[in-house]
């Protein structure tokens, strides 16, 4: 017996599975199709199998929607040609880090002058220098 070469492994490996996968952008796209903007963001299309389509929500808001839609959802994709017996939705939050929000308070002329205050009570150390930079912070600004 002689040994494959890698290309013809894996293209023996994944042929089966292909015609699934190309069913999987079928759906995603006719069902893009139905729903608002926001749910395609925060929902995607999991598993198509014996009729019953699985799409994961991000969170239990976007899967409350989608169930409430679900019915409409299975009437259009029937219409659309597609054996749908049900839909099922699961949560499946995705792995995004969540959003960065650069805080600035920006502090008062009386909150400032407060902050020196304090810091010329202060013998010198390392806390007097942060009330004092945290004092100067939004000279500018003001």
């Amino acid at each position: 017996m002689h040994p494959k070469n890698l290309r013809s492994f894996l293209a023996d490996g994944i042929s089966p599975l292909i015609p699934q996968a190309q069913r999987l952008l079928e759906l995603r796209t006719v069902i893009a199709g139905f729903l608002p903007i926001n749910l395609r963001r925060s929902s995607s299309i999991a598993n198509y199998k014996q009729g019953k389509v699985v799409i994961f929500a991000e969170n239990s808001a976007v899967a409350a929607k989608l169930k409430l839609l679900a019915p409409g959802l299975q009437g259009d994709l029937i219409k659309s040609g597609y054996e749908v017996t049900g839909i099922e939705v699961q949560v499946q939050p995705r792995n995004r880090p969540p959003p960065q929000v650069e805080k600035h308070a920006i502090l008062s002329t009386r909150a400032r002058e407060e902050l020196r205050a304090l810091s010329d009570q202060l013998p010198d150390s390392s806390l007097k220098n942060a009330v004092l930079t945290l004092a100067r912070r939004d000279e500018g600004e003001h």
